[in-house]
């Protein structure tokens, strides 16, 4: 329908996000003394981000970044609602600093919890179980990379490329409904067979609002038409119970010494209803993709070092007459316990190479010059455990023609994370 319903503008997402942290603050005390089986299940974690961008790229010089989450999930089935199977989940999402891209000169993204400074509701839905709980269906604001193009072993990594294939991150006008900013969907996940899960979402086509996009929005809009995904993946049958993977959750997840990565393997693809035009001025076409991924723990064990070393890989295409990726390819290692005096620290380098599409780059002018075919990011990174709920985590990037700029030296960017969940 046309115009448009705003849940939330600016003022009022503070003074919600706000509410909900002192709501969930409060929770999380009272959640500290009760039984690790009740109703609620509360999170709040730090991230902060010190990069520097020591040569190469736009500009040499340092940057702080920081991102807040908070999280509340409410299992019905341990209430007396009535509401069996029903799990309601609430995030809230802050993000302050300075961007490490704009030094780097990438378009990949050096740092996955870059944003604008903004507080907002990231996610806020309802899921439902059925079919004797091996399936769901899922209502409301959604970020599609809690699940859909999701590797476990990636997350270590602190490149936005190793978390979300760019072929998708750089579509449509804002994007897809991800960090930072998610749009109204339907998301429907079937468990086929042993493992096998099907799963298909509906969104909105331009989440928030381009012209405004802090705080948190909602637009129902004609001209934004829809945005379709959907993947068929095998998972270790470990992971076939369905449970929800939030961002947060995952993220955490790193911070919890022995939690291993099941072995996954997906393949997806992705569609916006309405057209967009093509790079040459001719005319408009749909934007839409596909996408293959897969992790395997290719050694596991407890009496040597290292205990665990896992492999991942990843590759998107994309229409090339509207994107501006023809295609990426990434993947990479990650060693559990490779020092033998630190037995859950995690050790991983990674590659992410996107391809630029030829309607971009025949189009596209670079400070007076032909952009180049692609631009390539190699991560190093060690993540040190300092306790179950701390660690710190140095990362070295270096990017190879970075933002498809010829004119820009390589980029070498180096940095330290910390994390801290609760």
């Amino acid at each position: 329908m046309r115009g448009s319903i705003v849940l939330l503008h600016d003022r009022v997402g503070k003074v919600a996000v706000s509410t909900l942290f002192i709501l969930l603050t409060s929770i999380t005390v009272c959640a500290q003394i009760s039984q690790e089986d009740g109703p609620f299940k509360v999170s709040v974690s730090y991230n902060g981000d010190i990069f520097t961008n020591t040569t190469g790229g736009a500009n040499t010089g340092t940057v702080y970044l920081d991102n807040i989450d908070v999280n509340l999930e409410a299992n019905f089935e341990n209430l007396p609602f009535g509401f069996s199977g029903t799990t309601f989940y609430v995030y809230g999402l802050g993000n302050q600093g300075n961007s490490i891209s704009s030094y780097a000169g990438d378009v990949q993204g050096i740092s996955n919890i870059e944003a604008e400074n903004s507080w907002r509701i990231f996610e806020f839905w309802a899921q439902k179980k059925f079919f004797l709980a091996n399936s769901s269906i899922l209502v409301g604001l959604y970020d599609i990379n809690s699940e859909f193009n999701a590797l476990n072993s990636s997350l270590l990594f602190l490149n936005s490329s190793s978390g979300l294939d760019p072929t998708i991150a750089l579509s449509g006008k804002m994007g897809p409904s991800t960090f930072p900013h998610t749009s109204l969907a339907v998301r429907l996940k079937v468990n086929v067979y042993k493992g096998m899960v099907f799963q298909a979402a509906v969104l909105d086509g331009v989440p928030s609002n381009p012209e405004n996009s802090r705080g948190t929005k909602v637009f129902l809009r004609e001209e934004d038409g829809l945005f379709y995904i959907g993947e068929l993946g095998l998972h270790s049958l470990s992971n076939q119970n369905l449970q929800m993977r939030n961002r947060t959750a995952r993220l955490q997840k790193i911070l919890s010494p022995g939690n291993g990565s099941d072995n996954n393997i997906g393949i997806g693809a992705w569609y916006y209803s309405r057209e967009k035009d093509i790079w040459d001025g001719t005319g408009s076409e749909h934007e839409y993709g596909v996408y293959a991924l897969g992790e395997y723990e290719v050694l596991k064990r407890e009496d040597a070092s290292p205990k665990s070393i896992k492999v991942f890989a990843r590759a998107g295409w994309s229409n090339p007459k509207t994107n501006m990726l023809d295609s990426f390819y990434g993947g990479g290692m990650v060693f559990t316990g490779l020092l033998p005096s630190r037995t859950d620290d995690e050790t991983g380098i990674a590659f992410a190479h996107a391809l630029g599409g030829a309607g971009y780059i025949n189009n596209t002018m670079l400070n007076s010059n032909r952009p180049e075919e692609a631009e390539t990011n190699i991560e190093f990174t060690h993540k040190i455990m300092l306790n179950d709920y701390a660690g710190i985590q140095p990362n070295v990037q270096y990017v190879i023609n970075p933002g498809f700029d010829g004119t820009l030296d390589n980029s070498l960017v180096a940095g330290i994370r910390l994390n801290i969940g609760f």
